[in-house]
């Protein structure tokens, strides 16, 4: 049976505070004017802000933003190329070598939205604070651990912790920039950071687990972890509304029922997926078919229980109305299937290299370092061009452009080379992804009002969440098939691949059109208002 290790995406891995109540399309709440004088600061030092901050400031907060961002993909490369070597030194067997990875992913999908919605009623600045904390002792927890369950426990926690940070640090970016160049560029410094820090840790755990351990990654990420939180303290910015009436505006103001429902539902999909994507006969066992149908019917009990909330004019978490909004549909859609096809794309890359190349970890790691640079290119000029270019122009154009690295993969063999055709599609691979990062957050983000934007950040990372998952269990599935028909010989696992980029192919030939046509009317969305 073929055996597939399990890699997290690049993209955010993972995304509730209260919607609008929405009978009418959602607003933003009115934008302040910044202040336009700061003691001790020039006036040409002052950014478009809330807060008439200096430029270091704002470069701060941009970068302890990114930097926790980075860290969570950074974690996840180590592990997706140190596997087996950690499962050497804890004792992992082969049956829990999934684990690690995904209960990352389950904690975190199972939560974005609950704290999401805790994090618009306290306020995002304890709650990233608090998560970004945690997730500094956790990964020291990481490198410490001695057995399998160890591990497991503090992934787990990790997963909570980053659930945290995720949907706080899009509300702190709202709070803290006016629309504009700067909320632009601190979405796409966000955006560079996960493909960066994920093919970091790739680079790092493969030379560290060839030298000095595996650990020392683990230990590296808690002095840069623990120097970002410190920085924080003093630069991101207080809470804007009063603190009273927290516990009361907890009860009344957040859609619980609704959170709890989509959350089960998320987590409880993602875990069967996740068994798929280990071995796709695990389908047919019983308790996973139970699961399968509960985790698809609490879909439409949310949709009926939002219904419920919205006609009586009660806050629900994505109210329906949200889905008549054709740019903000297609938006979700449209990260769906991106960040499916991305995650298994990196997924079945490494594989191939590793598996059917030959590769060591480590020279498979740096076959992936032209994403780093495309990627970290990429959401730069992104952020300077959103405020200037019809957005359903720049996504669909990216989005043809991502058709062709499934396909050069899907036609990949060993004898070819690496410079032949495997480096351009991991050339052109991060280019779709990381402009829509960029350009999908602040479409989710102006849906929802400004005392929603956690919420907002919530449901971007729960729908790639989602999306990840199920690409990573389809691709599996029918990768696994294929080689099981030759019994996971070599030949047997190049077909598998190759049949799964074939699937990534026609997936990304589907989001073009949906692009085109969904995104027409969107308008430039980093543009001030």
């Amino acid at each position: 049976m073929l055996k597939l290790r399990t890699l997290q995406s690049s993209a955010p891995a993972m995304a509730i505070a209260s919607a609008p109540m929405a009978s009418a399309p959602a607003q933003m709440d009115p934008e302040p004017e910044p202040r336009q004088e700061k003691e001790d600061v020039p006036a040409s030092a002052i950014v478009s802000s809330r807060h008439g901050m200096s430029r270091l400031q704002a470069s701060l907060i941009i970068m302890v933003l990114t930097g926790i961002s980075s860290l969570n993909t950074l974690g996840s490369g180590v592990l997706t190329i140190s596997l087996p070597a950690i499962a050497r030194d804890i004792g992992l067997d082969e049956a829990l070598l999934l684990w690690p990875p995904s209960v990352y992913a389950l904690a975190a999908g199972c939560t974005l939205l609950i704290f999401g919605a805790v994090s618009d009623v306290v306020g995002p600045r304890p709650v990233w604070l608090t998560g970004a904390a945690m997730y500094g002792a956790f990964t020291l927890g990481v490198g410490l651990c001695r057995t399998a369950s160890q591990l497991i426990a503090f992934r787990t926690v990790l997963g909570l912790a980053i659930a945290m940070c995720l949907p706080a640090a899009v509300s702190l970016t709202t709070q803290s920039f006016l629309p504009g160049r700067w909320r632009n560029m601190a979405f796409a410094f966000q955006g560079m950071g996960q493909p960066l820090g994920y093919s970091l840790g790739l680079i790092l755990g493969g030379v560290f687990t060839d030298t000095i351990g595996w650990r020392w990654a683990y230990y590296i990420s808690l002095i840069i972890n623990t120097l970002l939180v410190i920085c924080a303290v003093f630069v991101l910015p207080g809470r804007q509304h009063d603190n009273k009436n927290v516990l009361a505006r907890l009860r009344h103001d957040t859609d619980w029922v609704g959170a709890l429902t989509l959350s089960s539902s998320l987590g409880i999909l993602s875990y069967v997926l996740a068994s798929i994507s280990k071995d796709y006969q695990q389908v047919k066992l019983a308790y996973n078919i139970v699961l399968l149908v509960l985790g698809i019917l609490l879909l439409p009990a949310f949709v009926l229980w939002v219904g419920y909330r919205e006609r009586n004019n009660l806050p629900a978490l994505v109210p329906n109305s949200l889905w008549k909004n054709a740019v903000f549909s297609t938006t979700c859609i449209t990260v769906f299937v991106t960040w499916a096809v991305f995650n298994a794309f990196q997924y079945f890359g490494a594989l191939y290299f590793e598996r059917v190349v030959h590769t060591t970890a480590l020279e498979a790691s740096i076959r992936f370092l032209p994403m780093v640079f495309v990627g970290a290119g990429t959401n730069i000029v992104t952020g300077f061009l959103v405020d200037k270019v019809e957005v359903g122009l720049m996504v669909s154009i990216t989005a043809a452009i991502n058709v062709v690295p499934p396909l050069l993969m899907a036609l990949s063999t060993p004898s070819r080379g690496y410079w032949r055709g495997d480096f351009f599609a991991m050339l052109l691979s991060p280019l779709h992804p990381d402009v829509l990062f960029t350009v999908s957050n602040l479409i989710i983000a102006k849906a929802y009002p400004g005392k929603s934007q956690s919420l907002a950040g919530a449901v971007f990372n729960a729908v790639s969440q989602i999306g990840n998952s199920v690409g990573l269990a389809v691709t599996a599935a029918i990768a696994s098939s294929l080689a099981q028909r030759k019994d996971n010989s070599e030949e047997g696992l190049l077909d598998g691949y190759h049949a799964a980029f074939w699937t990534m192919f026609a997936a990304m030939a589907i989001v073009v059109p949906i692009t085109y046509f969904g995104l027409r009317r969107g308008g430039k969305v980093g543009a001030t208002d």
